[in-house]
């Protein structure tokens, strides 16, 4: 929701172009956050559980802890969406500083 949020801004929601989230090369997403709560999870521990409905694995669901330790900096490196490459090279950290300068170049977590 995060990159919907900073997309819209960008384009006003007036055009079809917007950003995709392969753009800033995540490991992880999290679905069903508000924009920007993503911050909220600085020193949490989130668990992702298996979900397992085969009624015949008896085996236990497995779960992986993630400890969220910082805001994530943006640099030019993402200018370019190699998925998109029709919207060109982006200055991405100076429009999250210009869209959004409460969290500056910021955008995602480690």
């Amino acid at each position: 929701n995060t990159v919907k949020d900073f997309s819209n801004r960008i384009f006003r929601n007036d055009t079809d172009d917007f950003l995709t989230s392969t753009r800033f090369r995540p490991n992880i997403i999290v679905d069903n956050l508000e924009p920007w709560a993503e911050f909220d999870l600085i020193g949490k521990t989130i668990e992702v559980i298996k979900d397992i409905d085969d009624s015949k694995n008896t085996s236990p669901s497995s779960s992986l802890r993630l400890r969220i330790v910082s805001r994530t900096v943006r640099c030019d490196g993402v200018g370019v969406d190699l998925c998109k490459p029709e919207l060109g090279k982006l200055d991405i950290p100076k429009l999250l500083a210009e869209h959004f300068p409460e969290h500056g170049p910021y955008l995602g977590v480690y």
